[in-house]
């Protein structure tokens, strides 16, 4: 994703980017607070861990403090349409929640 031509991202990764020994917390911030946007790739394992409510909480406090959109969510899996982090993030930025496909093919358009 970070160099496919014209759709150029450049992503924050834990195992290559975070500082090694710093607290998890710390890095955590560090990365939200120095991107743009923050994709949160959801899956219903991901969704109760810790990791993500600390990461979410972090993004909103920036969507807070900012009034930007920083979020974008995307659901792996159906079942997670009825998430309460789903409804506050529709209520908050309606345009920033996305569904991936499940038509393999679509997927390669996807970001």
């Amino acid at each position: 994703m970070e160099d496919k031509g014209d759709t150029c991202f450049q992503l924050c990764l834990d195992e290559r980017d975070w500082i090694p020994g710093l607290p998890i917390i710390d890095n955590l911030s560090q990365s939200i607070q120095q991107s743009r946007k923050t994709v949160f790739v959801l899956t219903n394992t991901f969704l109760s861990s810790g990791n993500f409510k600390t990461a979410f909480y972090l993004a909103h406090q920036l969507l807070m403090d900012d009034k930007s959109d920083a979020i974008i969510l995307v659901f792996l899996e159906r079942s997670l349409q009825s998430s309460k982090y789903l409804r506050l993030q529709k209520r908050l930025c309606r345009g920033s929640v996305l569904e991936w496909p499940k038509n393999p093919q679509a997927q390669r358009y996807f970001w």
